[in-house]
């Protein structure tokens, strides 16, 4: 998962809550001071009897605990555009001085962790590649080969954006891999399956399928 990924499934979270306002992704508004642009990941918007409130939402895809200073970083940015309210969503949470601070200024700590925030993106289709653990498999290939006897042979896969490695569903025998690059395996069907650069390749059992 990239830290753009992260930032759209934190302003999702937030999108499918009920009752919470308008939300806004990726938003810019004027420095109170300066007149300059300010970035904000997510702002939110709520009109309450007559007064309007907004919060700012700070996405941090971070592969450590957030430190005092990135919290005093997100305050002073939501007191430079005047918000009311500030929320700062961590991928592995934060010190506890970090903690601390957020709690004296008023500021919420919320964890979105990793699976949590695939799930959010692409439901069902995101895995964790075990074998790197860096990057996510989207299983966003589908295949569908005919045999001369009127089957059909039905599978799922996908790649990890950073090794390569396979996930492979064959819809058949129900069998479920991961399949390293430059290596293959065998299904229950005794189809071949290998992970390339430009996507799954499956060498088919020469004997056509009788069930």
């Amino acid at each position: 998962m990239k830290w753009q990924e992260y930032q759209e499934a934190v302003a999702l979270f937030y999108e499918q809550l009920e009752g919470i306002g308008k939300v806004k992704r990726n938003v810019f508004i004027r420095d109170k001071i300066t007149g300059q642009n300010r970035q904000i990941d997510v702002l939110i918007e709520i009109e309450e009897r007559g007064h309007e409130l907004t919060i700012v939402v700070d996405a941090k895809f971070h592969s450590r605990p957030l430190d005092v200073k990135e919290i005093e970083e997100v305050l002073a940015l939501s007191l430079a555009v005047k918000a009311n309210k500030t929320v700062i969503v961590a991928l592995n949470g934060w010190t506890k001085p970090a903690e601390i601070k957020a709690q004296h200024e008023a500021c919420d700590l919320r964890i979105l962790g990793l699976d949590e925030a695939l799930e959010l993106l692409v439901p069902n289709m995101w895995k964790m590649c075990p074998i790197c653990g860096k990057d996510c498999i989207v299983l966003d290939q589908e295949g569908m080969t005919p045999f001369d006897n009127g089957l059909i042979l039905w599978w799922l896969a996908g790649q990890c954006r950073e090794c390569k490695t396979a996930r492979v569903v064959c819809q058949d025998c129900g069998c479920k891999m991961y399949i390293e690059k430059r290596k293959s395996m065998i299904c229950g069907c005794r189809h071949e399956w290998s992970p390339r650069e430009d996507g799954i390749y499956v060498e088919l059992n020469k004997v056509e399928p009788t069930f």
